[in-house]
């Protein structure tokens, strides 16, 4: 509940300090988004293909740090957002002016019990 919590406080503090310079959102879940990055940015197309290949085996705690340093994203945050099993995560990054969104399956998470107090 605590990495949940820390997850959701940070990704509006990150979502925040993006600010409005973007030009450009994209939803990778729509349909033919990818394919449109591929014609428009090749090598942005690259680092995403690789973001969403890797992303569901890292760690959820570790995830957006990664996705910050590995691909010199200007921000980016994973928020937990359904308790499915696997859990998914609503990923968001920026590279150069344009932010990309995507839904991603974790792979990596470890269930911990917390008794009631």
């Amino acid at each position: 509940m605590r990495i949940l919590l820390a997850a959701l406080l940070a990704g509006a503090t990150l979502a925040a300090s993006a600010g409005p310079a973007l030009r450009q959102q994209v939803d990778l879940d729509s349909p033919g988004a990818l394919e449109r990055v591929q014609r428009e940015h090749p090598a942005h197309a690259k680092a995403i293909t690789r973001i969403l290949r890797e992303a569901p085996y890292r760690r959820p705690q570790a995830l957006a740090g990664w996705v910050r340093t590995a691909f010199d994203a200007k921000m980016a945050s994973a928020m937990l957002i359904k308790t499915s099993y696997p859990p998914q995560a609503r990923l968001a990054f920026v590279l150069d002016d344009t932010e990309y969104r995507a839904l991603v399956t974790l792979r990596n998470v470890e269930p911990t019990v917390t008794p009631a107090g």
